[in-house]
């Protein structure tokens, strides 16, 4: 069942020009953007930051069903990559809308299959209700067919230096195809906490993970990731 709370981090509840929303994939805990909303907050100002779990929140569930939990939100995470729209991706756009009525800004920043809905919810929105200010940033997101469309523009695919199976799956063109032809208007590769390998790479994008780097600069992810999408997009146009 989706969840969605509004983070602790705003630095705005209502009237906001700026709407921040997280959109997280399987086995994601509550606490796993609590990070980056942070440092959301010290860039954006008067901004809402909203979290989604379109596929739950994994809190509370050990054992058994845990591994349950992860075999259904894998199976509906199959039927998202496969099709442009879902209830998913309604249900998280009507969230959108009821926070962005008299927004400027709307990021959408969605984690593993979280992004596929954020894409998918933003194109929604732009579709259906004329929305034209939606940026989307995915991390660690699987591929998935996209069309040759202006939105795409709007639309930053990030991935770490250290092999990440999730984004090795997918494509974004079709083979065959004449309508699934397009790319995310930027792709691009940062570094992550190098001592991360295999799924715990892939989990901590948004962690406030601590490392140095062959200069002794320290970093943390979290704060490398929040300030390379505000170096895309300051939001101040």
């Amino acid at each position: 069942m989706m969840e969605t709370f509004v983070s602790p981090s705003s630095t705005c509840t209502k009237n906001c020009r700026t709407v921040v929303y997280f959109f997280a994939g399987v086995l994601t805990y509550r606490n796993n953007f609590d990070a980056a909303a942070s440092e959301i907050a010290k860039r954006y100002q008067n901004a809402i930051i909203v979290m989604i779990f379109p596929y739950g929140i994994a809190n509370g569930n050990t054992g058994s069903s845990l591994i349950r939990l992860l075999a259904r939100q894998l199976t509906q995470v199959s039927y998202d990559l496969s099709r442009d729209q879902s209830r998913r991706v309604t249900n998280a756009a009507q969230i959108i809308r009821e926070h962005a009525a008299i927004a400027d800004h709307l990021i959408l920043i969605g984690h593993s299959a979280g992004g596929v809905i954020a894409y998918r919810a933003g194109l929604y929105l732009e579709e259906k209700y004329g929305y034209q200010r939606v940026q989307v940033f995915a991390v660690g997101c699987p591929k998935f067919h996209l069309k040759d469309i202006p939105y795409n523009d709007r639309f930053t695919y990030i991935t770490g230096q250290n092999p990440d199976r999730i984004t090795q799956i997918g494509s974004w063109r079709k083979p065959g195809s004449r309508v699934y032809r397009g790319r995310p208007g930027r792709e691009i590769q940062m570094e992550f906490n190098p001592a991360h390998l295999g799924w715990r790479f892939h989990a901590s994008y948004f962690l406030k993970s601590v490392w140095t780097d062959s200069n002794q600069v320290f970093h943390t992810n979290s704060e490398d990731l929040v300030s390379k999408i505000y170096e895309l997009y300051p939001g101040t146009d």
